[in-house]
């Protein structure tokens, strides 16, 4: 009489033990996000072109994917949004506008911003200028790998270049990569009177030059943010002096 009264309370009382650690412990589903790499769009229409882009992305351990056209892209977008799109700069004027301009109103249409970045070859320079409030970055080819590993550094926690220890510093080829972008990049934005992106990449540059042991060109970069920021402003001829400088230091610590 008493067994049976045992038997239905045992599977009861492991039920309740159990199912508050089965609710607490997440799903399999957010371990794999966490760890997933980065998603990059490959959009180019020449077959060898997306080959290239694709095995340099991988060499990165990133997860390319590889489309011929923007349609396809947005088609792709639809279903799962990526970082960044590596946009391969190709074709007539107006079919490269119209191609960037479709992912520009994506943009829009999500109220988010997929950094665009275009890999343009002789003679694209034309479409950057005419591209060039779309675009956030610009490589060219041939394709640098250290050039490609900087700009995609700007929106992604990248990993190590491949056959790089974690705790190993990059090698100086990408370093110098990377501090030259920096510096490129707010030229942009002086170009432009972009205050914010001169903050921003002044900032980068002297970041990258502490970690780099550049004291000089650390200084040099300090000055430029802070005549950004408004702190210890400086007349054009001596931002450019300056600028001049910062080019100067950076080639001297590298040569």
């Amino acid at each position: 009489m008493n067994a049976s009264p045992n038997r239905i309370f045992y599977p009861s009382r492991k039920a309740q033990l159990f199912k508050p650690l089965a609710v607490r412990e997440p799903p399999a589903s957010y371990h794999a996000r966490s760890q997933a790499p980065a998603r990059i769009l490959v959009v180019a229409n020449d077959p060898e072109t997306r080959r290239v882009l694709t095995a340099e992305l991988k060499a990165l351990s990133l997860d390319p994917l590889p489309v011929p056209d923007s349609l396809a892209a947005l088609n792709a977008i639809d279903l799962q949004v990526p970082d960044v799109i590596l946009m391969a700069l190709e074709g007539p004027d107006a079919a490269v506008y119209q191609a960037v301009l479709r992912f520009a109103m994506a943009n829009l249409a999500r109220r988010t911003r997929i950094p665009l970045v275009a890999v343009v070859g002789q003679g694209g320079e034309s479409w950057r200028r005419a591209l060039d409030g779309c675009l956030a970055g610009v490589l060219h080819n041939p394709l640098s790998p250290e050039e490609l590993y900087a700009t995609l550094a700007r929106w992604l926690d990248l990993p190590p270049p491949a056959n790089q220890a974690l705790d190993e510093p990059l090698p100086l080829a990408w370093s110098r990569a990377c501090i030259d972008l920096d510096v490129q990049e707010y030229e942009r934005a002086l170009a432009g009177q972009d205050t914010a992106n001169m903050v921003h990449f002044a900032h980068r540059a002297k970041g990258a030059a502490l970690v780099l042991h550049a004291d000089r060109a650390a200084e040099l970069a300090d000055r430029l943010e802070l005549a950004a920021r408004g702190y210890a402003p400086l007349q054009p001829h001596e931002i450019q002096r300056t600028l001049a400088a910062l080019k100067a230091a950076i080639a001297r610590h590298f040569g």
